[in-house]
């Protein structure tokens, strides 16, 4: 591969913005593996709809060793605890296939394309598989590609015919064996993983999925079944959404790429027939969600420029170890410069007016490099937010008050924000602006804290890059 294209990549990449980790495997070997400052190798990120296409092999996997009869077992016939008292012929036919190829037929309403809507109703229900069973039939099963909640069945599925959460299942029979230790799966109040979602995985772990399934199922020895692993990458049925068609939960293209792609802009892209996988992270807003497949058609599959080594080419591998190099290094320390408003509000707790954050009162000191934020909320979480909803997103504990450290000389300061790790750095853009960056460090969440301080009011106001959301609240300062 053409190590000065590849270094293109990085850099363009950086400068972007958004793009956490990069890499890149072509015929079993790493050719590109670079992390974007603040986030490091050793960091798991969430996958969130990437995991489905680690739920779908372990249904795989549960056939081979014959825990569940095939693909074709009738969906109610496994969950009969979860299956409504009255069940119509349609949703009787459907089957564990239609789970894989989400095209059960049922009115999930829970994708994209409904702000998702129906994934939020059904981690809000007692009983989430109930939830999705009961939903009413629109289509045919079979007929139709829609429905996170199938993701969530097959992890309900297994459960039922293995004895164990999705999560345990995986860790004995598919991340022991391509070694993979360090990842973190939830699962719901009635200890079902969350199917759909949720999987924290370090990048290089989730390459090794994909190189699972590009060596036709091989780690070492016979992991996933050869046929699954070709069945599953193949067109079962038009999708015409995030991508052409979709498999046994992966995305498969027109153009030969096979995909598993999660909020955010979470990315395993394969490319079998050169035998290339892709793997990035990221914190993408919607409107630049489609950015790592570009990456992978501009970027990547130019470099491609030979199926034999080729000769060496000293100055290209340097630029590219140079650019990986740089985009991991942190920022040369700046210095620091607080206006004069920055001694007014040191210390002073400014109480805010009702707001949608659910905002009390925030905090602002400052020291030397760094200044500490405190932000307390209305104690509990909103009313209509469920806890599994936040763990989902990042925020694990709402009680827990806000209390961190932010840079000030260009270089993010780490930490916890409710429960989770997180990087932070503010600089004053303006004599009386003060503007926080923040990422979460396991997470695509990120996005900025704009304080502006005139007259008698303090004005916050919070832009969240991949949500697209933007709210503000005013406080009187003290």
């Amino acid at each position: 591969m053409d190590s000065d294209l590849l270094a293109e990549l990085v850099e363009r990449a950086v400068a972007d913005g958004g793009i956490d980790s990069v890499m890149v495997a072509r015929n079993g070997y790493v050719v590109l593996d670079v992390n974007v400052h603040p986030f490091t190798a050793d960091l798991g990120h969430n996958t969130y709809s990437m995991t489905k296409s680690v739920t779908g092999p372990l249904i795989g996997i549960a056939i081979d060793r014959g825990l569940l009869a095939g693909v074709d077992v009738p969906v109610v016939e496994i969950l009969t605890d979860a299956a409504p008292e009255t069940i119509d012929d349609l949703k009787a036919a459907m089957t564990v296939g239609d789970l894989l190829t989400m095209t059960t037929g049922l009115a999930c309403r829970d994708s994209y394309l409904y702000r998702w809507e129906g994934n939020y109703e059904r981690m809000a229900s007692d009983d989430w598989s109930a939830y999705v069973l009961g939903l009413p039939m629109e289509d045919p099963p079979g007929t139709r590609f829609e429905c996170n909640g199938s993701s969530f069945q097959l992890s309900a599925v297994l459960s039922e015919v293995t004895g164990m959460s999705a999560a345990e299942f995986a860790a004995d029979v598919l991340f022991a064996p391509l070694g993979i230790t360090d990842f973190f799966w939830p699962t719901n109040p009635d200890g079902i993983s969350f199917g759909a979602g949720g999987l924290v995985l370090r990048p290089a772990d989730m390459a090794k999925l994909g190189l699972l399934y590009l060596s036709a199922g091989r780690w070492d020895a016979q992991v996933l079944p050869a046929e699954w692993a070709e069945t599953a990458t193949a067109a079962q049925t038009r999708a015409g959404t995030l991508s052409d068609s979709y498999g046994f939960q992966w995305w498969v293209d027109d153009a030969g790429y096979v995909m598993a792609v999660g909020f955010g802009g979470q990315h395993l892209i394969l490319v079998p027939d050169a035998d290339l996988l892709i793997t990035v992270t990221a914190g993408l807003p919607l409107s630049r969600f489609s950015v790592p497949e570009r990456l992978a058609a501009e970027d990547v599959m130019p470099a491609v420029t030979s199926d034999d080594p080729l000769p060496p080419n000293a100055a290209a591998a340097a630029r590219l170890a140079e650019s990986v190099a740089a985009a991991s290094s942190a920022p040369v320390p700046a210095a620091v410069d607080l206006p004069e408003v920055a001694a007014a509000i040191d210390g002073a707790r400014d109480e805010f007016r009702d707001n949608d954050f659910r905002h009390m009162w925030f905090a602002l000191s400052f020291e030397d490099a760094t200044a500490r934020l405190q932000l307390l909320d209305v104690e509990g979480p909103a009313e209509n937010a469920d806890p599994e909803i936040l763990a989902l997103s990042g925020v694990v504990d709402v009680d827990q008050p806000l209390d961190v450290t932010v840079g000030l000389d260009a270089r993010f300061a780490f930490g916890e924000a409710f429960g989770q790790p997180v990087a932070m750095r503010g600089t004053w853009s303006s004599d009386d602006t003060f503007l926080v960056e923040y990422r979460f460090l396991h997470h695509a969440d990120r996005g900025t804290m704009q304080f502006t301080f005139r007259n008698d009011l303090a004005q916050l106001k919070r832009n969240e890059v991949t949500s697209g959301l933007s709210q503000m609240a005013t406080a009187d300062r003290q």
